[in-house]
């Protein structure tokens, strides 16, 4: 007696294939997500970080007499341009300026412990 063999994928392999398949584009859909977060967040490092250097140097530059609170009072009015819903805190003692910028993520997917991100930095213009 002659047996034929049935050839092709049943539908329980089929399924299984199908569940793998679906599962590994989850977890690159996931980490596409991630890499997207991850440039995002440090896209608005660096431009905190940039913007800080350039209110230290000016800082430096115009730390006596009115002309730094006019160079101070532009910076702070083009930031939100630049970081959003940003926050300054700036304190200048003797010899030493201290400047804290702090923002929120545009976006809470961006940011799902909800806190907001800063850098900080301490600039010493005593010589």
């Amino acid at each position: 007696m002659i047996c034929h063999r049935e050839q092709g994928l049943s539908l329980i392999e089929l399924m299984v294939a199908m569940a793998i398949f679906a599962i590994g584009i989850l977890a690159i859909t996931r980490l596409q997500f991630l890499s997207f977060r991850n440039m995002n967040q440090g896209l608005l490092r660096t431009v905190a970080v940039l913007e800080l250097s350039n209110l230290l140097v000016e800082y430096r530059v115009w730390h006596q007499g009115n002309r730094f609170e006019a160079a101070l009072q532009q910076w702070q009015a083009q930031l939100p341009l630049l970081l959003p819903a940003v926050q300054v805190r700036f304190a200048a003692r003797g010899s030493f300026c201290t400047v804290v910028l702090s923002w929120q993520p545009l976006v809470a997917l961006f940011n799902p412990e909800g806190m907001p991100m800063s850098v900080w930095d301490t600039l010493d213009y005593s010589g």
